[in-house]
């Protein structure tokens, strides 16, 4: 048998206490940095910044070829404006540095490595941690769910594990606030949604934390099974992560199970970026990754307030920092505060710039045809789909949510919030569903896929 031989000296209990010592002072320094009032916090983050860019353009073999050096050199001493001299970086070159091109330090000090799912462009890209990167963002975001969350709720995570930063990171984080956690993953062949209901019921489960298109998919197999999720589930509160959400899915959501919903933001490569507060706000964690809003075609930055792609750089990642990444997300930040007292600024999400559909001579959004169909329909199961069909929108109803009244409450809004014409279809709904059950990330936009029947009539 092959033995693993210890280097001389080796002390494991001693390795042991310095971990646990680290790890208390993180976080120490967590707890001084997220309470910094706004100057202070804009000081952090601009002494941040610089040695960011300083570690990067040092540490990062992507960014040692990449960034100029004098552009690096401008921005660790100050220079004004020498930060937007910076190139932007995209996930297209996360992709091609796959995997370990990216990375800043020495490979033992990396205690985890995750991937992307590879939806965005079929290709992953790789995510890495150092013990500090990880502990920190779990202390940060256990600190904003303290405002919904405490050692009384009991939490069943229903998003990705496998890989994917986002499962073990909630339940790293919830796990610390002292909540009892339900584990029930996204698509495992062992917690079908039929068992994820019945470990909702069983477990007296509190917060429901998955997305917004799997929450209501559940809601739907509840009441099938003869279980009202608004009586007899003691869901309260649904953390929503994995995608966006439209005005119109949140209040379908608090319709279903009697609970609040609540939107989450964030990225494998990034970690969390907004958490919302009790007053169900979203707001920038600024205390990990600075931001801008920059103009999607120019690359120009815009001020607080301007609609626009946001770009991150990472304050607080020493193993895979990342400069100016272009995220792909159409946002606008909001400076005025916030009635809860946060001094972070506010994020509004819009959707995706890969999810701009165009229609007729204008463009519309996922989000926005969301907004329009679940704010019209009245009749469970709560989901659709829909295509562009030339100058017409394209929508497939469920056979029981394709009523008159539906109908035609959908025609006038598409008419006139985006002055098109309607044709809808019958949803496959069994079709549907197999999607849903089987995906780690539930969305409803695949109607090509799913959308089966035949015309049911035009607007």
């Amino acid at each position: 048998m092959t033995r693993l031989a210890r280097p001389a000296g080796h002390d494991p209990r001693g390795t042991l206490r310095d971990t646990l010592v680290s790890r208390v002072d993180i976080a120490r320094k967590v707890a001084v940095v997220t309470s910094l009032d706004r100057p202070a916090l804009d000081a952090w983050a601009a002494q941040a910044l610089s040695a960011t860019v300083e570690h990067a353009c040092r540490n990062s073999p992507f960014y040692t070829d990449f960034v100029p050096a004098e552009v690096a050199r401008a921005v660790a001493q100050g220079r004004p404006h020498a930060f937007e001299a910076l190139p932007f970086t995209t996930r297209e070159h996360l992709a091609a540095a796959y995997p370990l091109g990216m990375l800043a330090v020495p490979r033992r000090e990396v205690i985890r490595f995750d991937e992307s799912s590879g939806t965005g462009n079929g290709r992953p890209i790789a995510a890495f941690f150092t013990m500090a990167d990880w502990l920190e963002n779990n202390l940060t975001v256990a600190g904003l769910l303290a405002a919904v969350l405490d050692e009384r709720d009991v939490a069943a995570i229903a998003v990705p594990y496998e890989l994917a930063g986002v499962g073990q990171d909630l339940d790293r984080a919830i796990e610390i606030l002292g909540c009892t956690i339900v584990p029930l993953g996204a698509a495992s062949p062992s917690c079908t949604p039929d068992r994820m209901v019945d470990a909702l019921l069983r477990s007296g489960a509190t917060t429901l934390v998955c997305s917004g298109t799997r929450a209501l998919f559940l809601g739907e197999i509840a009441r099938r099974r003869g279980i009202d999720p608004r009586r007899d589930l003691a869901v309260s509160k649904i953390l929503m992560a994995g995608e966006g959400a439209s005005p119109a899915k949140k209040r379908r959501l608090a319709d279903q199970w009697d609970a609040v919903a609540y939107s989450m933001f964030g990225m494998t490569e990034t970690n969390t970026l907004a958490m919302f507060c009790r007053e169900r706000e979203l707001h920038l964690v600024e205390t990990r990754t600075f931001f801008e809003v920059v103009d999607p075609g120019s690359g120009e930055r815009l001020p607080d307030g301007s609609v626009g792609e946001l770009a991150v750089t990472t304050l607080a990642s020493r193993a895979m920092p990342l400069l100016r990444y272009r995220t792909g997300d159409v946002c606008r930040i909001e400076a005025a505060p916030c009635t809860c007292g946060s001094p972070l600024r506010r994020l509004q999400h819009r959707g995706r710039i890969g999810d701009r559909i165009p229609l007729g001579e204008r463009w519309t959004s996922q989000l926005e045809v969301e907004d329009i169909v679940l704010g019209a329909m009245t009749t469970e199961p709560y989901y659709f789909a829909f295509d562009i069909d030339g100058d017409a929108l394209q929508i497939a109803l469920p056979p029981t949510g394709a009523d008159d009244a539906t109908r035609k409450s959908i025609e006038a809004a598409v008419r006139d919030r985006l002055g098109a014409a309607t044709r809808f279809r019958v949803l496959d709904t069994e079709r549907f569903e197999t999607a849903l059950r089987t995906s780690a990330k539930p969305t409803m936009r695949n109607f090509s896929a799913y959308g089966g029947g035949g015309t049911a009539g035009e607007g």
